[in-house]
């Protein structure tokens, strides 16, 4: 997902930030040019024809990173609420009760509610799309299980 263009004092650029849901670094565009990546940190070109230095944060159950720019965290979308960010990690719940086959269909639910939260729906939508998504997710567990006992008798 990318994020809408973000306008920082000092960068010769919008900033975007395009995102994965849960595995690889973040990509940082200025002005639609790729900015270098050195460990954590991004250089970004500034209006002085110099780099300022970017570190961008991701919380897992949170669709939009955090970029700070010389000490400033700029927000690069609207807050989450805290009732979306529980959904997001409910699936993962399976674990608990599955083992090993209730982590990998919880993930799977994760990464769906991740997909969600990435979306431009409204809030509401989006937490019945999860629940959905939850619901779908104990389907599938209990489906495999079933399946997986029968084969194996």
């Amino acid at each position: 997902m990318n994020t809408e263009p973000l306008n920082v004092a000092g960068v010769a650029g919008p900033i975007v930030i395009a995102t994965k849901a849960f595995f690889g670094h973040p990509a940082v565009t200025v002005g639609g040019v790729p900015a270098p990546r050195t460990g954590r940190r991004y250089s970004l070109p500034a209006v002085d024809g110099g780099l300022v230095q970017a570190t961008v944060r991701n919380v897992l159950a949170d669709p939009y990173p955090t970029v700070e720019v010389n000490g400033v965290k700029h927000r690069t979308g609207p807050s989450m609420p805290i009732f979306l960010r529980i959904l997001v990690m409910l699936p993962i719940l399976l674990f608990t009760v599955g083992g090993i086959l209730g982590a990998l269909v919880g993930a799977l639910g994760v990464w769906a509610n991740l997909t969600v939260a990435h979306t431009r729906m409204t809030t509401a939508v989006k937490a019945l799309a999860m629940v959905g998504i939850g619901i779908g997710t104990v389907i599938v567990w209990l489906a495999v299980a079933v399946a997986l006992n029968v084969a194996l008798s």
